[in-house]
């Protein structure tokens, strides 16, 4: 199997979040309601497949009883309490959805699970936080 991403829309940059690492940008003007197809790996969640991707806990997401292991630019969205995009499962396929005007250059941004943060959890590397995150189907860097 071979995964390829190739939407001219986005592109990987540095992130303008201090010490997240990259994300993921607009290269051309996006409307609302414009979507990004979050390509990937499903795989049985608790599954072997699963547990040997454990590395990846923290850029899957919850599909139902699935979990799709991002491959292209839909893991390198960041988190924000402020987002421009919004997770949106139709079946299997996961999009996230512009929710306004995004301008080329601008960073793209969703909220992982807004109760989660509310509480005052933080993402963190204990079997209990990875499968807080698995579970609930976020993706990689913290607040």
């Amino acid at each position: 199997m071979v995964i390829v991403e190739n939407d001219e829309r986005f592109c990987v940059n540095v992130s303008t979040i201090p010490d997240a690492g990259n994300g993921l940008f607009a290269r051309t003007l996006l409307a609302e309601g414009e979507q990004l197809e979050v390509i990937g790996v499903l795989v049985p969640a608790g599954s072997v497949s699963d547990v040997c991707t454990q590395y990846a806990d923290h850029y899957k997401f919850r599909v139902g009883d699935l979990l799709l292991i991002p491959l292209g630019f839909g893991g390198m969205v960041n988190h924000s309490k402020h987002p421009n995009m919004e997770k949106v499962i139709d079946g299997q396929t996961v999009y996230l959805r512009t929710t306004r005007a995004i301008h080329p250059g601008e960073e793209l941004f969703f909220t992982y699970r807004e109760e989660f943060f509310k509480e005052g959890k933080r993402e963190d590397s204990s079997c209990v936080g990875r499968q807080l995150w698995r579970d609930f189907g976020l993706s990689n860097h913290q607040i």
